[in-house]
């Protein structure tokens, strides 16, 4: 592995416990959905089932990949795999911070890249999550603001 690279892979701890917690909401739905008296119940009920799978299936995935890095931080690139795979070049990165959004008593935690724009008000932002990785955030984020800081003060190479 090159010295300039550092990888951040799942906890499989994490993704664990979101695997059962998905199994077990889905198995007291169903319980409830054999119980349920009346028909907007039953439609309820099939929609949080529906959401369970949708969750089982995304979970799932991220465990079976758990050993492929889900963050990599180059010299002169960041390469996000998730949903999504996303390959932000630091020399556009104008800005990183730490966000937490909450959901349901649920803080999710993410990586805010601000990039680089003319105009302020338009400029484009990069939200990469940290949901299960094994990444130090205050560390992580430190690399990326000094390996951008970095790559802003070479001179751009044609």
């Amino acid at each position: 592995m090159d010295a300039s690279r550092r990888d951040y892979f799942r906890q499989a701890r994490t993704l664990r416990w979101q695997l059962g917690t998905l199994l077990v909401t889905g198995v007291l739905v169903n319980w409830l959905m054999s119980l349920a008296p009346w028909g907007w119940l039953e439609l309820l009920c099939v929609a949080l089932l529906c959401l369970c799978a949708a969750g089982l299936s995304v979970v799932t995935a991220r465990y079976f990949t758990r050993h492929h890095p889900t963050i990599s931080l180059f010299n002169d690139r960041l390469w996000y795999r998730g949903l999504r795979e996303r390959v932000v070049m630091l020399r556009n990165v104008r800005d990183a911070r730490l966000v937490e959004s909450h959901l349901a008593g649920w803080t999710r935690r993410s990586i805010q890249l601000q990039l680089d724009d003319a105009d302020a008000d338009e400029a484009e932002h990069v939200l990469i999550p940290l949901d299960a990785v094994a990444a130090d955030a205050d560390e992580l984020l430190g690399l990326i603001r000094e390996r951008a800081a970095l790559q802003r003060e070479q001179p751009a190479v044609h």
